[in-house]
């Protein structure tokens, strides 16, 4: 692979890593400071992208038409925008927020009686 290859792999990298954050940073500045204020607009969003259409209630909840044949794909698209900012993916546990490890071992480590304690921190 030649450096300029590398260097371009590596500048759509950086770009893809940031793209949450880019992510939420947008829609705060748009306005859309929580998930539940988020969700009508990346529906209708979502719908433009895959050419499923959407409606909206009497009362004024953005719903996607369930039997438009571009439903599914709506529907994915929507799921996986609202997923990335909650901070997570599909694949990650089906859905549920990533573990954050630190907070993990900090649980496990308060189970831990003195001896044992002892014995892990001589072990690091």
């Amino acid at each position: 692979m030649s450096k300029a290859n590398k260097q371009a792999a590596f500048t759509a990298l950086n770009k893809f890593a940031s793209a949450r954050v880019a992510l939420i940073e947008g829609m705060q500045k748009a306005g859309y400071t929580t998930i539940e204020d988020c969700t009508p607009i990346i529906i209708e969003w979502a719908c433009s992208k895959t050419g499923c259409a959407f409606k909206v209630s009497s009362t004024g909840k953005v719903m996607m038409d369930s039997s438009h044949a571009k439903y599914e794909a709506a529907k994915t698209t929507k799921r996986d925008v609202l997923l990335m900012l909650a901070g997570t993916t599909r694949r990650a546990s089906s859905g549920k927020k990533e573990i954050d490890l630190i907070e993990e071992a900090m649980k496990i480590v308060a189970k831990m009686t003195k001896a044992q304690k002892k014995k892990f921190l001589a072990a690091m």
